[in-house]
């Protein structure tokens, strides 16, 4: 119970999370774009776009950098690892292998209480950033977006 009142007040909280100064490309690095379709998953985007597009593991898309920023701001690695390797709350890493992004929605809205995921329906910040936050994790999942620090891939903020 002490667990779910701390994340419902994390949720609540509106938190802004600063990017890093971004580090000069390395040369000859490549951009990788991964659609919904290809992803590693049965997930699909319905309108066929990109999910995250990730320059040197760590230089990402807007969207998905909001989505970076949601996971920091409502502090889930408390329950899911700095790296989303699972501590009190699963692996995301492994989850959102299987997880369509249908699933994941749900989960976000509805949360998974009996387990201790707290719903974030009323989350303003979740729900308008759930997209980005799914292809944070389906990027950490299928191993193209490093842990750690994100930036904006045209270097701004």
């Amino acid at each position: 119970m002490k667990l779910m009142v701390c994340a419902l007040l994390t949720a609540a909280l509106v938190v802004n999370v600063a990017p890093a100064a971004e580090t000069p490309a390395q040369s000859g690095a490549a951009t990788k774009s991964t659609s919904a379709t290809n992803a590693g998953s049965s997930a699909e985007s319905g309108s066929g776009k990109d999910l995250y597009v990730v320059k040197d593991g760590n230089k990402v898309d807007a969207k998905t950098l909001a989505g970076w920023r949601t996971w920091r701001a409502l502090a889930c690695e408390r329950c899911h690892g700095a790296e989303q390797e699972g501590l009190v709350g699963p692996s995301l890493k492994e989850s959102l292998k299987v997880l369509t992004k249908e699933e994941f929605h749900e989960i976000m809205v509805k949360g998974r209480p009996e387990k201790g995921m707290p719903p974030f329906n009323t989350s303003k910040m979740v729900m308008e950033n759930w997209e980005g936050l799914y292809a944070y994790l389906k990027g950490r999942s299928n191993g193209d977006i490093e842990p750690g620090r994100l930036t904006a891939l045209d270097g701004g903020k």
